[in-house]
């Protein structure tokens, strides 16, 4: 039993760790549609980082920004592992839902031309501070499908786009990233990188659909397990459970660097 409550114990202090969202940044607004502004935190370990992460997270999307950070959506994947990226020497701005959708957005605006636009004006604003940086536009769940969406409109917009549990299989009449078609976009020099799960429950993002995804689109893959018990029953699409690599967030971070910098990932 003693032995339990330790690696319990440890198990909740890894977790623990990756729960902090940023909060020492800066709240920045700017117009991006007729009478729309978007809003983005930002914090960066430097004036000049090899790269800024944006950060866009699930369902419903909104973080309720102000000048503390996150104040909803603080235990989602992107949003509680923010802090990674500024121990790497990067710089990461958490991206908002826009002021016409102040309690969220649903997947059908998330492929929409307005949801495009917004995000067009979060990377504008960002080259515009941080000019020599490179930018990664990084998502999870939901999120997948406004970074989907950007990706399928404009490969140039970002300098890297990650896709960690996409969805790739429609439920209950909402899109997935199926309906999108990349193969246009597959001779063209693009990095786009899929991350699943081989554990996640979710009807919307199994493992199998994500590799098929990836491997249709000629994406880079990656394929990670989750520890054995981790997450919570009947949150199969949450954020502490496989879904949102609850337990396993160090190893899904590295890989994600080690692809943005260029070193080898173990895929399956």
């Amino acid at each position: 039993m003693k032995r339990i409550l330790c690696a319990l114990a440890a198990y909740l202090a890894v977790v623990h760790s990756y729960a902090a969202p940023l909060d020492h940044g800066d709240l920045v607004t700017f117009p991006t549609r007729d009478g729309v502004t978007q809003s983005i935190f930002v914090e960066s370990s430097s004036s000049n980082p090899p790269w800024v992460i944006a950060l866009f997270g699930g369902t419903p999307g909104s973080l309720h920004l102000d000048a503390t950070g996150a104040t909803t959506l603080r235990g989602n994947f992107v949003i509680r592992s923010a802090h990674h990226w500024i121990e790497q020497g990067d710089a990461v701005a958490l991206v908002d839902t826009p002021s016409d959708h102040p309690n969220g957005i649903d997947d059908s605006f998330r492929l929409s031309k307005e949801s495009f636009t917004d995000t067009q004006a979060v990377v504008t604003a960002l080259r515009q501070r941080f000019p020599n940086s490179k930018i990664a536009l990084v998502s999870t769940s939901a999120g997948t499908m406004s970074v989907g969406n950007a990706l399928d409109r404009d490969r140039t917009l970002a300098d890297a786009f990650v896709l960690t549990s996409p969805v790739t299989v429609p439920h209950k009449g909402s899109p997935s990233l199926a309906s999108l078609d990349f193969e246009s976009v597959k001779s063209e020099n693009h990095r786009v990188l899929i991350v699943s799960n081989a554990d996640d429950g979710c009807v919307s993002s199994p493992a199998f659909s994500g590799k098929r995804f990836a491997k249709r689109s000629d994406f880079d893959y990656v394929e990670v397990e989750s520890s054995e018990g981790a997450g919570e029953r009947g949150e199969q699409c949450g954020a502490h459970s496989p879904h949102g690599y609850l337990g396993i967030e160090r190893q899904v971070l590295d890989d994600i660097n080690n692809w943005l910098t260029g070193q080898p990932v173990a895929a399956k």
